[in-house]
């Protein structure tokens, strides 16, 4: 039996949570002499950390002409560093374990250096040091293109890592350790009363993760739910069950289950947007199209995109905005650009179907006089375009209405 496990930066930052895992990682198999355990660690820390991910990021700072290939070649360290100072700790407590890298066990990706996809997961390499210990530690976020150069997975890349390794063994499971007690249904930093979710589908979490949360790679969630394969938000300190993550008919494992729920499962926000209205006049469809495509050659991803005879609008990254801007005023095009949006995404399955919700929702805006630059729906969520200083009133508001 395979079980994976991932523990991101911060629980691998310090000594002293590298051998809380340790001990934790080594009570699992005792007694258990048919369970195998797969540990995915991520690099030590965060931004400003002597390890981190950015921290190496900023080692090139001066140097803007390296290739990506070269940048994931530096990048794939940090998380190397965490796998050997892991499994040096649980061998100091007498237990056999082996590291094996994304390259070096067989994780195939494409050429998309920095943000590469996973092609393939070849699980011999894995199987066989299974024969000799109980337990390999895999740095995530890494794999090996076709023309043998490490390629990274991109930011929240070692929980892709761990799942396409659940999918490739067909894992009993994929426990996800995170610094939050599970999935909430806001971010408690902004929500202090907000509540741990016992289990969410598949379907509310990766919404949820698209439209922000930071508790799994949205890249991820989809992997796992093609595959059905069952998911865990747990603590880092151990100290509860978290969140499972479930296909929407599966049945719940909630205490309550049977007793109606709130039609809002989660509330999640995204900042640093700009949004664009673009002028392109009537009878322009060539001109459009050309844009467009100018702007996704550019690797600039467009989000809640508002088409009508005469304008086009979109948010986009306020990282992209040079870029989006440049291309405009290279044809000449009218444009109003707001800087300093938020998107806020309320998610909830119970809502498909449900007439009267986005009505509710912008009546609650309105008075409590919060400007709504743009709305979007789909079947379970509802997303609101503001002025980012007005984010958290209206996350406050909406939680205190909304989740019950």
């Amino acid at each position: 039996m395979y079980k994976i496990q991932k523990f991101g930066g911060t629980s691998v930052a310090t000594a002293i949570q590298r051998k809380d895992i340790a001990q934790h990682v080594i009570s699992q198999i005792k007694g258990q002499q048919n369970l195998r355990l797969v540990i995915v660690v991520s690099a030590m820390g965060r931004a400003g950390s002597p390890y981190a991910t950015d921290t190496f990021l900023r080692l090139l700072d001066n140097y803007p002409k390296t290739s990506k290939s070269k940048v994931d070649l530096l990048l794939s360290c940090g998380e190397i560093i965490s796998a050997v100072l892991l499994a040096a700790e649980i061998e100091l407590q007498n237990v056999k374990c082996d590291i094996l890298t994304g390259w070096n066990m067989g994780i195939k990706t494409d050429d998309n250096f920095t943000s590469a996809n996973i092609v393939s997961v070849d699980n011999t390499r894995i199987k066989e040091a299974f024969k000799k210990v109980p337990i390999v530690i895999v740095p995530g976020f890494q794999g090996l293109t076709n023309t043998e150069r490490i390629a990274t997975l991109g930011r929240g890349g070692s929980d892709i890592t761990a799942v396409a390794l659940g999918n490739a063994l067909k894992a009993e499971s994929v426990e996800i350790f995170t610094d939050v007690d599970g999935v909430m249904t806001a971010d408690p930093k902004i929500v202090p009363e907000a509540l741990k979710l016992k289990e969410i589908t598949y379907e509310e979490i990766y919404q949820m993760a698209y439209g922000g949360a930071k508790v799994i790679h949205p890249r991820a969630v989809e992997m796992a739910m093609k595959n059905g394969l069952d998911l865990w938000i747990k603590p880092m300190d151990f100290s509860g069950t978290g969140t499972f993550i479930r296909n929407s008919n599966k049945g719940s494992i909630n205490d309550t289950a049977g007793e109606e729920k709130g039609l809002i499962t989660g509330i999640a926000e995204i900042g640093e947007l700009v949004q664009y209205s673009i002028y392109f006049g009537k009878d322009n469809k060539k001109l459009e199209l050309e844009i467009f495509q100018k702007i996704a050659d550019n690797n600039v991803s467009l989000d809640l995109i508002n088409l009508s005879p005469d304008k086009k609008i979109f948010t986009i990254f306020n990282k992209d905005c040079e870029v989006v801007s440049e291309i405009l005023r290279e044809y000449n095009l009218v444009y109003e650009k707001i800087e300093k949006c938020s998107k806020i995404t309320i998610i909830g399955t119970k809502m498909k179907g449900k007439p009267g919700v986005m009505s509710e929702i912008l009546s609650l805006l309105f008075k409590s006089d919060i400007p709504i630059l743009q709305t979007a729906d789909s079947h379970i969520n509802i997303s609101i375009l503001t002025k980012s200083q007005y984010a958290k009133k209206a996350i406050k508001e909406m939680h205190k209405a909304l989740i019950k």
